[in-house]
């Protein structure tokens, strides 16, 4: 058996594996981020439309949702957070973006009406999101507002 000390030590470092604290280095678009140390995150559970100069034709409030990115972001210190699987098929982290300030940022894209919710796939916050969204659509905010 071991002794406690080695055990809670296991324990702590299985937790801090899961909640990272990094400097987010770039925004590439309204979903996708690059973190110190981690590398290419896909916010989990969100789809921003296409920016401009992507790899796919540009999306009505594209470049908007980037921007609102960068402006959330940019240079923050953000704790991640898992959700089942870590890598998507390109090999990007998937996860929850935590502010300094306790806001995630997956939901806060969302509340501002620049992402909808990733339907595809269950994952933990998803009736957060959904209300989100729900509140973004209500308000007319975003991707929900009149052309």
């Amino acid at each position: 058996m071991m002794p406690r000390s080695i055990l809670l030590s296991i324990v702590l470092l299985s937790v801090a594996s899961d909640v990272l604290a990094q400097r987010v280095r770039q925004v590439f678009d309204g979903d996708t981020i690059s973190v110190a140390g981690i590398g290419v995150v896909r916010l989990l559970g969100v789809d921003a439309p296409e920016k401009t100069g992507g790899y796919r034709e540009a999306e009505r409030l594209g470049d908007q949702a980037s921007a609102f990115m960068r402006t959330l972001l940019a240079g923050q210190i953000v704790h991640l957070e898992y959700d089942g699987e870590r890598k998507d098929r390109y090999n990007r982290t998937l996860a929850y973006v935590f502010l300094p300030d306790g806001r995630l940022a997956n939901e806060a894209i969302v509340r501002a009406g620049f992402a909808e919710v990733y339907r595809r796939f269950e994952f933990r916050r998803k009736n957060a999101f959904l209300a989100a969204e729900r509140e973004a659509r209500d308000a007319r905010r975003g991707l929900w507002a009149p052309p």
